[in-house]
């Protein structure tokens, strides 16, 4: 899967470019080296409601460690000064997530456990020579906005055959008093120093039989 792709699909704005950031009152010079974006940064991301900022960073030959730490610096500085409306960063400042591109799935992930400043996702990647930052299928629910299409569901009929099993018979109609409106009653003592009950005592073993009956062995 393309991660340009998806972004653009869950309708999030490149906002790399100062000239874009600016159509969102924002300013990203704190994520420039000098005039130049760096090198590390791919892209910046702005939902459309401007509550959410994702920072695609190539971290495939750096110190991830390094490389996060240095990042939640300069957004520190973003949010300070990124816009004369602080009501803008303040409403994006909980909510900027570090994308950290990788090699292989086997580095070192520690760093999404870190919360300072921003959260951070690693995720294997391969860029192809057009720029695409191509992810595997099994990666992109790792992306917060991603739904999981549903896709065709089909019946496990021996599930089905296995909770039946432990569903009263409804022939034998034992249990149609659940279909009864019970009385919510509060736990207070009656002049027989005996706690007031919702069920009835004929109703509570019947409650009791049908529970004690699951056969346990099984797990």
């Amino acid at each position: 899967m393309i991660l340009q792709r998806l972004f653009d699909e869950y309708g999030y704005c490149n906002i790399t470019k100062k000239e874009n950031a600016l159509e969102y009152k924002l300013s990203v010079e704190a994520f420039y080296k000098g005039d130049e974006i760096p090198n590390e940064l791919k892209y910046l991301y702005i939902s459309k409601t401007c509550d959410e900022l994702f920072i695609l960073l190539d971290g495939r030959d750096q110190n991830v460690k390094e490389l996060c730490k240095k990042w939640d610096q300069k957004i520190s500085i973003f949010i300070a000064f990124g816009s004369d409306k602080t009501e803008i960063t303040q409403k994006i400042k909980y909510n900027v997530i570090q994308v950290i591109l990788c090699k292989e799935n086997t580095v070192d992930r520690s760093e999404e456990g870190s919360l300072n400043v921003s959260r951070k996702i690693l995720l294997p990647c391969t860029i192809d020579q057009e720029g695409n930052i191509v992810i595997p299928d099994a990666e992109v629910v790792e992306i917060p906005f991603y739904i999981v299409p549903v896709g065709d569901l089909t019946t496990n009929y021996q599930l089905v055959s296995d909770l039946k099993k432990y569903i009263p018979d409804s022939k034998i109609r034992e249990l149609d008093f659940l279909n009864y409106p019970i009385k919510k009653v509060n736990r207070s003592k009656s002049s027989s120093n005996k706690l007031s009950k919702s069920f009835t005592a004929d109703q509570f073993e019947k409650v009791k039989e049908w529970l004690g009956s699951y056969d346990y062995s099984d797990n």
